[in-house]
């Protein structure tokens, strides 16, 4: 490890030591992130002679960075996100969904919490992925109201085909696909806050509330081109 920059003689002087660092085990008392740190020396390690990724005597992270990718398992729906223009929040959101790690009921059940695991907006099946943002009644009507105010006609049967007609889309470079990317991502993180609004408040909007603000921060992320398809 390179020991002239502070933070590396601290962690010397605090964690390292007099061990080496490759081989020692992972200290007690480490934050989250430090804790990544160490874990990662696997990786390192893992790659065989580390000296594939020094260029010119200095550590390339491009160099690293293209060998964790091609490990990576690709994914249909990756276009969803890495072309989403979409807010922040709401693509993160999607992103968690589309690998169910989203902590709907069904998942707080198999972690054995005590909880209600119905749906809390139709009361009438478990919180499953699927449920809360496609079988649902409620979820339908702000799909509908949704895709009925930005001008898309389109009948999918289930949520694994809404993300497969969405991935589809979201290769295209027409304002209309964008537009669409954006619903989808919009529509399922206001659905979601929806959720958790109705769990930890005991309220919800109405559906045309929900679709007009999606509708509008819509609006607000496009450029004039897609605008336009909105009129």
């Amino acid at each position: 490890m390179k020991q002239d920059r502070l933070w590396i003689k601290w962690m010397h002087t605090y964690y390292v030591k007099h061990h080496n660092f490759w081989t020692m085990q992972v200290p007690n008392g480490l934050t989250w992130s430090m804790r990544k740190f160490w874990a990662n020396r696997e990786v390192f390690v893992d790659s065989g002679d580390i000296g594939q990724f020094i260029t010119h005597g200095k550590y390339s992270i491009q160099k690293m960075y293209l060998h964790l990718r091609q490990n990576a398992t690709t994914v249909s729906w990756k276009r969803i996100i890495c072309n989403s223009k979409a807010s922040p929040k709401a693509t993160f959101i999607v992103w968690l969904a589309l690998q169910n790690r989203l902590a709907t009921k069904e998942r707080l059940l198999k972690w054995n919490m005590q909880i209600d695991g119905g749906c809390v907006s139709c009361q009438t099946q478990v919180e499953t992925l699927e449920h809360l943002f496609y079988e649902c009644i409620f979820s339908k009507r702000v799909w509908s109201s949704v895709l009925s105010k930005i001008g898309v006609d389109i009948t999918i049967q289930t949520w694994q085909g809404e993300i497969d007609w969405e991935a589809k889309k979201s290769r295209g470079t027409k304002p209309r696909d964008k537009i669409c990317n954006m619903a989808f991502v919009e529509t399922i993180y206001n659905i979601w806050l929806q959720r958790n609004s109705k769990v930890f408040k005991s309220s919800i909007d109405y559906v045309d509330v929900i679709s007009s603000r999606i509708v509008f921060l819509i609006a607000c992320r496009c450029d004039d081109q897609m605008r336009k398809c909105l009129v």
